[in-house]
């Protein structure tokens, strides 16, 4: 039976598994006015270098390994927020038309960056010239290396950040550089040179892809195969996983298919091989050229804006009972573009025509002025006012009314066909299969963006809180959705603890760093991700949107929304996403359909008393939370434990030693943080790791007491504690590694 056969018989029964209510199908509706993933070990049993892996492989992966930075990331994240908002200020109209006056907008705010940066690195590779860097002491390359510093002129917040760390990026460079040839007998002045030239000749990439990334655009990678080739050599522990998460990474696509921590992953990537070759690859310097980036950009978000808009249009102006069916055949394959998944579909010319006859044949009961009143009507009652969603404006700034209806319609068409695309490829190749998963995607998207009175109970996510999602600016580049409900809940310090967060933290030790006494009472803010969205871009609306001043409302105290959360919060856990834990381990990578909560204290309580500049990367470190991870290096078999305790919890802990009964509270802080750490991972390595690394922190503590009190009293943010296990016994061997422990002020990631 082709599909076109078999479209009249579902569409005969589509009573039966019809996500609407009944009660509302009963109705005449004319008579009426929606990182790396760790393995199960890091060792082989000879805990020697990977089957078939080079010498080249090992030099890279440890260059790469050296060049990571936490710090690095955040930097190139907070330039690109800070442009995106700059663009955003000056440029009230997202339509593409007016993509590229944003472009040269962005490009003249990153100017001063690109100077600066230019000028550090080539005053940098001046006063190295002709130096023996290789026979200096560690202590005196750090002093020659802090004189070059530089003086920066006026350069925005996020611009300051992004050129201090590429001078510690810098610095890394030439520790490199000088250790190699100290351990293969070169002089380091024949390979500095080359390093930094690759250095100074990456930084304009770099910007370009963080303007494409700031204006909307989906840039290229400056090395596409960074992350796999980290994941051969590297594994980060207790940073991408989750006990309530259980899926497979390829189940739901990126909101963006570069993000800006992939973009800084590429630019070490390419450093990286910079370090291990002889710099002179002519090949090499054209992939990394900055007019190649120009050219392998893409403008998928661009074009999915114009069609989502285009959609809109034509069912606000259609008449009543219209068949959409073109209209939707037109918007998918936009859709399809900028989805990661969306190859699913693409080249299935027979799925895609009967998805759109699906949806059209369904949605038509809505559209027409006579119809589209009950569902708008249902939507201002289902909490729209409570949202502030403003009405669209044209191209002309003036605002269009009557959107509630066409915006639910259009979100639902594109929420089904991302539902659809994340299907595997067995379900399309079979009628039955591919028609069942039609069917429960739309179901899914009407449960998700209609008002619960038009659901079928089975269907509706939140009953007892009776919201939907709504899509904000659908028209923008970065759209998203929020619910239209913010339920009042009471946060308890069980409860909190309870949550897991992103980077593998706990809601709870982000509500301490941020200064929260519980309990509290809350309002949670509830939303979704789309195509294009980012996390600091949808809070900024958000907050702009809802009266503006709250400093808690950011990015960094936005949670995942797992069903676990929203059964422990809301009792409501279908209101709740599982992701992939790809999509856990930083908020600067999330995925389409994914789902968050912000929780807004209630009343004098001050449970939140962040400070006015909360952007700020002081105030930012100032208010990560406490964690702890691990960090594997199979070819040197040493492993770092790290354990950062934040700024309130350190300065407790500080004070508790000065008083002296610092030594329990210490240990009892470091316990409970690597604790957790041991309850979200799977890896039967951590068992061994805590048998090792406990008793030698329960030493350490005895007499470095006033040594962490020294890192506390830093002005970097809390303090860092580091166990480095060396000669690592491999699985099954008996034994025990050596064991270094160190403390730092701030974050410190190696």
């Amino acid at each position: 039976m082709t599909i076109q056969e078999t479209q009249e018989r579902e569409w005969s029964v589509q009573s039966e598994s019809s996500p609407f209510a009944e009660a509302e199908a009963d109705v005449p509706l004319k008579a009426e006015s929606t990182a790396w993933s760790e393995t199960a070990a890091p060792f082989s049993e000879t805990m020697g270098a990977p089957v078939g892996q080079s010498e080249s492989d090992r030099l890279y992966a440890e260059a790469f390994a050296e060049l990571r930075d936490e710090a690095f990331d955040e930097a190139v994240a907070f330039l690109a927020e800070e442009t995106e908002q700059a663009v955003a200020d000056r440029f009230t109209n997202e339509s593409p038309a007016s993509a590229m006056e944003r472009e040269r907008y962005g490009d003249a705010q990153l100017s001063a960056v690109r100077f600066e940066a230019q000028q550090y690195l080539d005053a940098l590779e001046a006063g190295l010239t002709g130096m023996d860097v290789e026979s200096l002491s560690p202590d005196q390359l750090d002093e020659v290396l802090e004189r070059m510093d530089p003086q920066t002129g006026e350069l925005t917040p996020a611009g300051e950040e992004f050129i201090g760390a590429l001078v510690r990026k810098a610095k890394s460079v030439v520790k490199v550089v000088a250790n190699t040839a100290k351990s293969v007998g070169k002089v380091a002045g024949a390979l500095l040179g080359p390093v930094l030239n690759k250095l100074k000749g990456l930084i304009n990439p770099l910007l370009r892809r963080v303007l494409s990334f700031a204006i909307g655009r989906l840039p290229a990678n400056l090395q596409p195969a960074a992350r796999t080739l980290a994941a051969r050599f590297t594994s980060e522990a207790g940073e991408d996983e989750n006990t309530q998460m259980g899926e497979d990474e390829g189940t739901m696509s990126p909101a963006n298919l570069t993000d800006v921590e992939a973009l800084s992953e590429s630019f070490d990537a390419a450093l990286a091989e910079a370090l291990v070759g002889d710099g002179s690859g002519e090949a090499e310097e054209e992939a990394y050229d900055a007019r190649d980036s120009e050219s392998v950009e893409s403008r998928e978000l661009e074009v999915l804006a114009e069609a989502r808009g285009v959609l809109i249009d034509r069912l606000r102006n259609a008449g009543d009972e219209e068949d959409l069916t073109p209209a939707i055949e037109q918007f998918v394959p936009a859709l399809l573009g900028a989805l990661r998944l969306g190859i699913n579909l693409v080249g299935r010319p027979k799925v895609v025509g009967f998805l759109a006859r699906y949806l059209g044949q369904l949605i038509r009961r809505w559209v027409g002025p006579n119809l589209s009143g009950p569902l708008s009507n249902a939507i201002v009652d289902t909490g729209l006012r409570l949202v502030t969603l403003e009405a669209e404006a044209d191209e002309a700034g003036e605002p269009r009314a009557n959107e509630a209806a066409p915006i639910a319609l259009a979100t639902v068409i594109e929420d089904a066909t991302r539902r659809l695309a994340e299907n595997e490829d067995y379900i399309f190749e079979n009628e039955d299969l591919m028609q069942l998963a039609t069917a429960d995607a739309f179901g899914e998207a009407v449960a998700t963006h209609f008002p619960p009175r038009f659901v079928r109970p089975g269907l509706q996510q939140a009953p007892a809180i009776g919201g939907t999602f709504v899509a904000r600016r659908p028209r923008s580049v970065r759209t998203y959705r929020k619910y239209s409900r913010i339920p009042d809940v009471e946060v308890t310090a069980q409860l909190a603890d309870a949550l897991p967060t992103f980077g593998g933290s706990t809601v709870g030790a982000v509500l301490r760093a941020a200064g929260a006494t519980f309990p509290f009472k809350a309002r949670m803010h509830i939303y979704q991700s789309a195509v294009g969205t980012t996390l600091p871009r949808m809070v900024r609306i958000d907050r702009a949107n809802t009266g503006g001043g709250r400093g808690y409302v950011t990015s960094s105290n936005l949670h995942p929304l797992t069903p676990l959360a929203a059964g422990l919060l809301l009792r409501e856990p279908k209101l709740g996403v599982a992701v992939p834990a790809t999509f856990l381990q930083s908020r600067q990578r999330i995925a389409v359909g994914q789902r968050f909560y912000l929780l807004e204290p209630l009343g004098a309580v001050g449970a939140l008393a962040l400070p006015v500049k909360a952007g700020t990367r002081a105030n930012r470190a100032r208010l990560a939370p406490s964690r702890a991870w691990t960090h594997t290096d199979p070819q040197r078999t040493r492993i770092v434990v790290g354990l950062y305790l934040s700024e309130a919890e350190s300065q407790g802990v500080a004070e508790s030693i000065r008083q002296g009964r610092g030594g329990q509270v210490l240990l009892q802080a470091l316990t409970k943080i690597y604790g957790e750490l041991a309850t979200r991972s799977r890896n039967p390595l951590h068992r061994r790791l805590r048998a090792w690394v406990m008793p030698a922190l329960a030493n350490w503590v005895r007499a470095n007491g006033e040594a962490f009190a020294r890192a506390a009293a830093h002005p970097d943010a809390g303090a860092t504690i580091r166990a480095v296990l060396t000669s690592v016994p491999g699985p099954g061997a008996r034994g025990t590694p050596n064991i270094a422990i160190t403390v730092d002020s701030g974050k410190r990631r190696r």
